[in-house]
């Protein structure tokens, strides 16, 4: 994967100290998502939650790092889901410092190449309605709605995910 002026690195549970302190970078957005700030987990659940029917070998978490090394934002990707020629972008998170300076759309143009380099069709993602900024982002980058799904949290939370996808 190539953005010029930053640097893609997989990244896996050795670097999960380093995730979970960017994750907690920004407790907002995940009142946002989840109502509640990131647990002390959610590092843990980044690297490890995987939709059913797949293994660890389709799923891949990347750190983002700027020109002086900072870890700037991470997102994660998971191969064939839900079918064979779709890939399933789970995660995107940008530090706030580096929000509205272009980043979101420049990482999703980047992961679409890459997909579509891995021979993949489509890009598909589900997005909480109340998080207006991010659908803002994904409408821009020609992400169009299929459908809406419930998705209760364990602190009883219950949000409606609008699932949406570039075919590439």
């Amino acid at each position: 994967m190539q953005l010029a002026n930053y640097t893609f690195r997989v990244v896996g549970p050795d670097n999960e100290a380093q995730l979970q302190e960017l994750l907690e970078s920004d407790s907002d957005f995940f009142k946002i998502t989840n109502g509640e700030p990131p647990g002390p987990g959610a590092a843990k659940s980044l690297l490890s939650d995987l939709p059913e029917a797949k293994g660890n070998h389709d799923k891949f978490v990347y750190a983002v790092f700027d020109h002086s090394g900072a870890l700037i934002a991470v997102f994660d990707l998971v191969r064939g889901y839900p079918d064979d020629k779709t890939w399933f972008l789970g995660f995107l998170f940008v530090v706030p410092n580096n929000r509205n300076v272009g980043l979101g759309s420049h990482l999703l143009e980047a992961i679409c190449a890459h997909v579509k380099q891995s021979d993949g069709a489509a890009l598909r993602l589900g997005v909480v309605r109340e998080n207006f900024r991010a659908r803002a982002l994904y409408d821009r980058t020609g992400f169009r709605f299929l459908y809406e799904r419930q998705r209760t949290h364990a602190n009883g939370l219950t949000r409606i995910i609008d699932v949406l996808e570039r075919t590439l």
